[in-house]
């Protein structure tokens, strides 16, 4: 159930339609109820207010005609402008960004609210009549002042909306706020992992999920339990997993990380124990973990730092020559690594422990940031420089020598790739120095400057 929710949750936020819809609906049930709500208050309390005249049905009708075609006609034009502001998105930073566009509540919404503006509008006006005659009765000429009114307030509300609307596309699409974006994210994922001072692990739900990399301890059969379709692994409720674990007696080891992509029937995790799961068994299994047509950030740290690196290797390619992007998402990368390596790595979870998995360590985050950049990067002398002094800012603050180890051998790394990569003499000189100048503060810690911007500036 755990795993049907969170995939229909993972859906709607990542569509464009649900709040417009949302709201639509919400437009149609006021369209209803507020003209019920004028037919039992007639119109005599206007006679009260000697600023303000009833309205007449040809007025109604105009007024409300007016508002919903207005309404309608920005809404395309909103529409319109969203759509080009993904096409320029998806062709700069890169097709995976998309998503972050169509969940931008704030798009979602001014669309709702126009779409909603131009529905209440169209439902109000089927309520405006004439006086009408019957064989036997006359229909009274009605006109829902107060729905009329609230008409009004809602296309001051779309007014502002648009102000809004038009301050908040040329917003998302800077390169900075979506960096920044993404950064943001990435430093609460690794705020949220798992750390020593947090006893009884096997008992939190994780914020990330890899293979288990020791060797378990229990004995007997196994059983592995396969994807029953094709796709991402989204995410492993490892809350669930325990519970049912626990009922049946039988140990649990992850065998591939959110984020991986599977095909059917390629092994997801495995039963271990001396019970034997049966098919109903291993549908429950089954439940655990979700599958989605793309990755997510719920569990899979490591898209985050994918999705910095893809913006900052697309701004390095020949076509756009962007080193100013590439150095901006070398900061946001920076700075989450730096909060990385400054937490005591969690302790790994006990091989007794019902539900058996890994978590990222610091040394795959940081291979996986500067090992898919580094060729890209190297090409550049000012942001290879910038990457150096990044890496030196990084190994500075680690609280393992593993940590500040894995720092400089990325930066050996770079300054090789450098000199094969760069074709100036005194730029591969530069970076030469920049690397001896690294490896000498990484290996004295605490002479290490966490002021010198001069680095970086290269």
């Amino acid at each position: 159930m755990r795993d049907l929710v969170f995939s229909h949750i993972v859906g709607i936020r990542r569509t464009y339609w649900f709040w417009p819809s949302a709201m639509t609906v919400l437009a149609i049930i006021l369209g209803f109820t507020l003209p019920f709500v004028d037919e039992k208050l007639g119109s005599d309390w206007t006679r009260s207010l000697g600023f303000f005249r009833a309205i007449q049905v040809d007025g109604a009708r105009a007024i409300l005609t007016t508002l919903a075609g207005a309404a309608l006609g920005v809404a395309g034009v909103a529409f319109s402008i969203t759509i080009v502001a993904v096409s320029f998105a998806s062709s700069n930073y890169g097709p995976r960004l998309i998503g972050n566009f169509m969940a931008d509540r704030t798009n979602q919404i001014v669309l709702g609210v126009f779409v909603a503006t131009f529905v209440y509008c169209i439902t109000v006006l089927s309520t405006v009549h004439n006086r009408i005659e019957f064989q036997d009765e006359a229909l009274e000429a009605f006109v829902p002042q107060i729905s009329t009114l609230f008409a009004l307030l809602l296309t001051l509300s779309s007014v502002g909306a648009l102000i809004g609307y038009i301050h908040h596309i040329p917003e998302s699409i800077n390169i900075m706020n979506l960096t920044a974006s993404i950064g943001r994210k990435l430093h609460e994922a690794i705020a949220g992992l798992p750390s020593p001072e947090h006893a009884g692990r096997d008992e939190r739900e994780p914020v990330d999920v890899a293979p288990w990399a020791g060797l378990p301890t229990g004995k007997g059969r196994s059983h592995a339990v396969r994807a029953r379709s094709t796709g991402y692994l989204q995410r492993i409720d490892v809350g669930s997993l325990q519970n049912l674990a626990r009922s049946n007696g039988v140990q649990v080891r992850i065998d591939r990380a959110a984020g991986d992509f599977l095909a059917t029937r390629e092994t997801v995790m495995t039963v271990l124990g001396q019970s034997e799961v049966d098919a109903g068994l291993e549908k429950k299994f089954q439940r655990g973990y979700t599958l989605g047509p793309s990755r997510t950030d719920d569990q899979d740290v490591l898209f985050l730092v994918d999705q910095l690196v893809e913006v900052g290797v697309r701004a390095l390619s020949p076509g756009v020559n962007d080193p100013h992007t590439a150095m901006l998402c070398l900061d946001w990368l920076g700075a989450a690594l730096c909060a990385f390596a400054e937490r005591p790595p969690a302790e790994r979870l006990p091989a007794a422990s019902t539900v058996l998995y890994s978590q990222v360590t610091f040394g795959v985050m940081l291979d996986r940031a500067f090992d898919q950049m580094r060729q890209h990067v190297s090409t550049d002398r000012t942001t290879a420089l910038y990457a150096l002094a990044i890496l030196t800012d990084i190994a500075s603050v680690a609280c393992r020598p593993d940590m500040a180890a894995g720092c400089a051998r990325q930066v050996t790394r770079l300054a090789m790739s450098a000199n094969e990569q760069l074709t100036e003499t005194l730029a591969r000189e530069d970076v030469e120095e920049a690397r001896a100048r690294a490896i000498a503060k990484i290996a004295a810690p605490q002479a290490v400057d966490l002021g010198d911007s001069s680095a970086r500036n290269g």
